[in-house]
C-alpha cells in the first residue's frame, strides 16, 4: 500500500473515460435512496456524491492510484449485480465470507471480472458468497448487458454494504508498477 499511496496522486491515472456508455451495474427499477441513506451514516457529507439515481460514496483510503476511478454505490447486501456490458467472464473469486473496515481483509475479496469486446474490463467487488455460482454461470462463459451475474455481500474490506465498480484496460503506464489503469465510466443516462 505504501507504493500505491506514494503514487496516489500521480496525473497518469487520468487516461480519460470509457469508450463504450455502460449500464449501472444495479437494477434501475428499485428505489434504493432509503437503503443508502442509512448506509451513509458516518461517511463526511463531501465524500457522498449521485450518479444517476444512485448515491455513491467516494473511498479515499483505496481509490487511488490504479483505482482512482472506482464507483462505490451504497446499496444493501443481497442487491442483484447486472453485466455493465456485454463481454465474456474471465475471473471469479466468491468463495469468502470474511470482511471487515482495515485493509487486512483486503484478500478476501470476492469479485467478477468481465472483459468486453473493445478491450476494456469491469470489475464487481464485494460479492456475497456464492452468488455467481449460485446464477449456473462459469468462467469463460459471455454475457449480456443488464444479466443478473451475481449479488452484493460484504466481502474484503469493507465497512458497509455496497458495490464496488471498476472500468479498466489493462497496460502498463510509464512510472507505474501496476499493469492496469482505471477509466472515468460514461454511463447510458449521462
Amino acid at each position: 500500500m505504501d507504493k500505491l499511496r506514494s503514487l496516489a496522486n500521480d496525473p497518469m491515472w487520468d487516461q480519460g473515460e470509457t469508450e463504450n456508455f455502460y449500464g449501472f451495474p444495479l437494477p434501475t427499477n428499485k428505489d434504493f435512496s432509503a437503503d443508502a441513506s442509512k448506509l451513509a451514516i458516518g461517511v463526511p457529507e463531501d465524500q457522498l456524491y449521485r450518479i444517476g439515481q444512485f448515491i455513491a460514496v467516494k473511498s479515499p483510503d483505496s481509490h487511488i492510484g490504479p483505482f482512482k476511478w472506482a464507483i462505490d454505490f451504497l446499496v444493501p447486501d443481497d442487491t442483484e449485480i447486472l453485466a455493465a456490458e456485454s463481454g465474456q467472464i474471465i475471473e471469479v473469486v466468491d468463495s469468502f465470507t470474511e470482511w471487515g473496515p482495515t485493509e487486512q481483509f483486503r484478500d478476501k475479496l470476492n469479485y467478477l471480472t468481465i472483459r468486453h469486446d473493445n478491450g476494456e474490463h469491469s470489475q464487481y467487488c464485494h460479492l456475497l458468497r456464492n452468488s455467481f455460482r449460485e446464477t449456473g454461470l462459469v468462467v469463460g462463459n459471455r454475457v449480456e448487458k443488464g444479466q443478473m451475474i451475481a449479488r452484493v455481500g460484504k466481502t474484503g474490506w469493507t465497512d458497509r454494504d455496497h458495490l464496488h465498480f471498476i472500468v479498466f484496460r489493462v497496460g502498463n503506464l510509464a512510472g507505474s508498477p501496476y499493469g492496469f489503469y482505471s477509466l472515468r465510466v460514461r454511463f447510458d443516462t449521462q
